[in-house]
């Protein structure tokens, strides 16, 4: 009996590494350049279709800086924070404006992910708002960025994105409503394919 408490153990230890490993490898299979890290199980395929409907999939180069292909990558909750980077008064939008900025760090690397304008800062609150649930109590994050630099700030690299959207295993959120979940526009980019 204790022999086979032993073996059950030793089979769910050693299984769980085995699914995350597969769990990756599937995603990579079907989606080679989608995905710059582990993704710890956070990500499925869905996440990464949405990024081949935005644009065309391309590998990764840190010299193509005008990439529109979004890339995920993913970092510890801990070592994660979003801003919001108050501006100026915007007398047309008639908000106090900020830019929303999503900073993971891994690797000795800082990288930024920044919005594609700036928001109002009520906007970027509730985003934040959004982001403490969504991030509470968890260990990754990962965000899907493109059009990405580089640059070397206190003698470590800075990479500096455009934001599209993160998700933890709570949940997603985006810059564009909607872009966490809806395939409609991976549909609409299947029917110009089939047009040309």
């Amino acid at each position: 009996m204790k022999e086979a408490l032993m073996c059950l153990a030793l089979f769910f230890s050693l299984s769980a590494p085995l699914k995350a490993a597969t769990h990756l490898q599937e995603l990579k299979l079907h989606f080679p350049f989608g995905l710059l890290t582990d993704d710890y199980g956070v990500l499925n395929k869905i996440d990464l279709m949405i990024n081949t409907c935005i644009a065309k999939p391309t590998p990764f180069s840190a010299d193509d800086t005008i990439s529109p292909y979004p890339y995920w990558q993913c970092f510890e909750v801990k070592n994660s924070e979003m801003n919001c980077e108050r501006g100026k008064y915007d007398r047309y939008e008639k908000a106090l404006m900020a830019m929303l900025v999503v900073i993971g760090e891994r690797d000795g690397e800082r990288h930024e992910f920044i919005s594609r304008r700036p928001i109002s800062l009520r906007s970027c609150e509730l985003y934040q708002k959004d982001w403490q649930k969504l991030t509470q109590n968890e260990k990754y994050v990962c965000v899907s960025g493109s059009d990405h630099s580089m640059k070397i700030q206190d003698e470590k690299p800075v990479w500096i994105w455009i934001f599209g959207r993160y998700k933890t295993n709570k949940g997603c959120d985006s810059y564009f409503a909607d872009e966490c979940e809806n395939t409609s526009m991976c549909e609409a980019s299947l029917e110009r394919k089939l047009e040309n």
